[in-house]
């Protein structure tokens, strides 16, 4: 077991907490919410949420070694281990973090955040991050109130920049993930119809991305995208240096000379003030040339050379789930399943159309979820425009699957390319139908993406086992 960095006195100090019961000389190994992931000597935060109460795995953390418990109410059974009462254990986990990182004088924060291109942005800035620093990052996307503390108290004093990933669904959240984490550069990639469930328009989705600027300190950078009027507008108020980027030649990071490489990603020039190279990226899709400049934005802000901006973007690999080419059964699979909402759909409908030439190419989309009053006519939007960027077949499914079929017919697809089907097995059985009537061949393209709630990548699980 590591040495213990908390002590007890520092989670009352941290949290405002009330020492309940206990040893008053404890000390915890590390800060955790999950029993089933404990190591002995954690402190147990009992996060409670709609569908469950954390105090009802207190047993079960005691009994893997909780050296301590973090609670809203005090137990009602015998505690062997310090109790520490707080109003409200998630916002305690926040001060807990916020403690950590204010202990950690000489580190760099970096957060991102924006509708689409989080993770993929996160990746490539760590990329370049890691030719000179020692990073910490985002852990897959732990981005929400729970996910973004425990990455922040993984810090220590070997890291020398922690780059973040901040997601919400409802106003507030960012604000305070920003309180917490205290960036000293912030991000915003881009604002697009996305959560409008709990935000309801995109001037909704804007303000609630805005307050990770509008709680920027004021010696904070921000690296504003020049060519999204939301991020633009939230910018032009803010007295905070900024590092503008975008395809545009007022921005300070720019790309030019953009080529689309089809599968092998994409070539570009990229322009840092008045120094330039010649940029092979390993992502798919033109919008990930917009997520190469942010990545170069937040690198150049931290202090990065042009040669580690270079070396980093070049050694990018795409991560899971986020457009990445598999071959099944000598199909090329296309995995964008980890999330969607309109504008990730339409740059990953672009991306494949690039790599079309003269090969076949197949959308398997599931819904776009938490898209509230915007979803029918959205689904709608997105089957017109598989139909008009050249797809052969769409295969739709979801509670809006027969909106985007809807969509897609009324662009002039027919009933044979589109079709609404009830069930995973029933796409997979539709694909290896076509192969045995030699509609597909080897070669061919199959985009696969939905949001995560609909768990695409089964589909893509299912089709190997038969192919």
């Amino acid at each position: 077991m590591q040495d213990p960095v908390w002590s007890l006195s520092q989670v009352l100090m941290a949290t405002g907490g009330r020492f309940v019961s206990g040893p008053a000389d404890a000390k915890f190994r590390a800060i955790s919410t999950d029993s089933r992931t404990l190591q002995p000597g954690d402190l147990f935060l009992a996060l409670s949420g709609d569908r469950f109460d954390g105090q009802q795995f207190i047993p079960e953390a005691i009994k893997k070694g909780a050296a301590g418990i973090v609670v809203g109410s005090v137990p009602e059974m015998a505690v062997p281990v310090p109790v520490i009462l707080v109003p409200d254990p998630l916002r305690a986990l926040g001060d807990l973090a916020a403690y950590r990182r204010a202990l950690m004088a000489n580190l760099q924060v970096i957060a991102v955040t924006g509708s689409s291109g989080k993770t993929t942005v996160k990746e490539m800035c760590a990329s370049i991050l890691k030719q000179e620093y020692n990073v910490l990052k985002t852990e897959g996307n732990l981005n929400n109130l729970i996910g973004m503390p425990l990455s922040l108290l993984r810090v220590d004093s070997r890291h020398d920049v922690a780059v973040l990933e901040m997601g919400m669904n409802r106003p507030g959240e960012i604000a305070r993930m920003t309180e917490i984490a205290d960036p000293d550069i912030a991000c915003i990639i881009n604002v697009q119809g996305a959560h409008l469930a709990g935000l309801r328009t995109i001037n909704g989705v804007a303000r609630a991305k805005g307050e990770l600027f509008r709680g920027g300190k004021t010696w904070a950078k921000f690296c504003v995208n020049v060519d999204d009027k939301h991020v633009r507008e939230l910018a032009r108020e803010c007295p905070q240096e900024q590092i503008t980027f975008g395809l545009t030649r007022k921005a300070f990071i720019r790309a030019t000379h953009v080529k689309n490489l089809g599968e092998e990603g994409m070539l570009f020039t990229l322009h840092v003030g008045q120094c330039k190279n010649r940029i092979h990226l390993h992502g798919l899709g033109e919008h990930n040339v917009g997520n190469a400049l942010a990545a170069a934005a937040m690198a150049h802000a931290a202090g990065c050379r042009m040669e580690q901006i270079v070396n980093g973007l070049i050694a990018f690999m795409p991560y899971d789930k986020r457009l990445q080419v598999v071959n099944v059964g000598g199909l090329k699979v296309v995995n964008d399943c980890y999330n969607a909402n309109p504008s990730s759909m339409l740059a990953a409908l672009n991306a494949v159309k690039g790599m079309k030439k003269n090969r076949k190419i197949v959308a398997v989309l599931g819904d776009m979820l938490e898209l509230g009053s915007e979803s029918e006519k959205e689904h709608r939007r997105l089957g017109e425009t598989v139909a008009c960027k050249g797809f052969d077949y769409l295969f739709a499914i979801g509670e809006f699957a027969r909106k985007v079929v809807e969509g897609a017919l009324d662009a002039r697809m027919t009933m044979k390319q589109a079709r609404q089907l009830e069930s995973k097995e029933e796409i997979v059985d539709s694909i290896v139908k076509l192969i045995a009537l030699g509609e597909l061949e080897k070669g061919d393209y199959v985009l696969v993406k939905g949001s995560r709630g609909m768990r695409m990548e089964t589909i893509i699980e299912q089709l190997d086992k038969r192919l």
